[in-house]
């Protein structure tokens, strides 16, 4: 029985899957299964993940319809041996002490259920990997869930990567992916399976995790119709729990600024190339938007301070003043988000 089952969910990554791999296949800490969840790839991704598993008896091939990276990640669950569950994404990579770094704190304090490390973004692959520390103060420090906001500032809660989940607890609550989102759904995936822990964080002051940023898949680029429905669920998910974990003034004043640049995100996004409806359709959208009851609470309850032009601009439930402020600040060459 491997210590750590390493869950890699494989669709569309020919070019750049070998280097995931090998980054996991020569990890300092050998005793894990490496599970790779072909999710219908109509590219080689298939083929390469099964020369791997030819070669080490590590690594485990799943081959399965394409339904999502939630469903590759919960039939990765389903297939998962170890005490302990580690999930990477299949176009990143991870130091080779990334599995020993995270053993070696769980083992050294067993009174915290979730280690996490923070992540670097890099535009591609390079073999000189410099974990760099985060904070020269300490290589540790203690968290618990009435921090989440601080920590979701980091973007440490946001993904299931950078993370040692103790697979009992995943399991023996029925934990899963939820399939039926586009977005968000690793978050949500946290803060239940945070729940069922003993609620103790603690972050490893180094960047261990190496994210590749993809720009033809970022939120900017790609248009998802249903985006404000998501991040209402995601919010709406998040307040439940910072309201059940107690969680103090500036913890909701963190959520409500969270709140606020998803709904920016949104706003913007209704003017992507890829919605197809006129320029008047997406200002009724947006005007929508800003006179939600969502919107109204983020903007008047956030801790955030933004410029007050900006702030007024929302505030008249107008989107065409919010881009008529927006063009004013771009041509002064000035962020219309900076505090006065």
């Amino acid at each position: 029985m491997p210590l750590v089952s390493v869950i890699v969910p494989v669709y569309k990554v020919e070019y750049v899957v070998k280097n995931c791999i090998e980054s996991i296949l020569n990890q300092t800490f050998t005793d894990f299964e490496l599970i790779l969840v072909d999710d219908g790839s109509p590219d080689n991704s298939g083929r390469i993940c099964d020369e791997y598993a030819k070669k080490d008896d590590r690594v485990i091939v799943i081959h399965k319809e394409n339904g999502g990276v939630s469903s590759a990640r919960n039939v990765g669950i389903d297939r998962a041996k170890g005490k302990y569950i580690c999930f990477v994404d299949s176009d990143d990579y991870v130091s080779k002490d990334y599995l020993k770094t995270l053993i070696e704190i769980k083992e050294k304090y067993n009174d915290v259920d979730n280690i996490w490390c923070y992540f670097k973004t890099v535009d591609k692959y390079s073999e000189k990997i410099d974990c760099k520390e985060v904070s020269s103060e300490t290589n540790l420090k203690k968290y618990t869930v009435k921090d989440i906001m601080i920590l979701h500032e980091k973007w440490l809660d946001a993904g299931p990567v950078c993370k040692l989940y103790i697979a009992d607890i995943i399991k023996g609550n029925n934990l899963k992916f939820d399939e039926s989102l586009s977005l968000g759904e690793d978050l949500i995936f946290n803060f239940l399976y945070l729940d069922y822990t003993n609620k103790n964080i603690m972050v490893i002051n180094k960047e261990l995790y190496f994210y590749l940023q993809d720009d033809e898949n970022s939120l900017s680029k790609k248009y998802y119709q249903d985006m404000f429905e998501i991040y209402k669920k995601i919010n709406s998910v998040m307040y439940q729990y910072l309201n059940k974990w107690n969680c103090d003034k500036s913890q909701f004043g963190k959520y409500y600024n969270s709140c606020f640049f998803k709904y920016e995100v949104v706003l913007k996004n209704t003017f992507s190339n890829q919605n197809n409806v006129s320029n008047k359709e997406k200002i009724k959208i947006n005007n929508k938007i800003l006179k939600s009851k969502e919107f109204t609470m983020a903007i008047n309850n956030m801790s955030y301070k933004p410029n007050i032009l900006y702030k007024l601009a929302y505030l008249s439930k107008n989107y065409r003043i919010v881009k008529i402020i927006e063009f004013v600040f771009r041509l002064l060459g000035r962020n219309s988000v900076d505090e006065e």
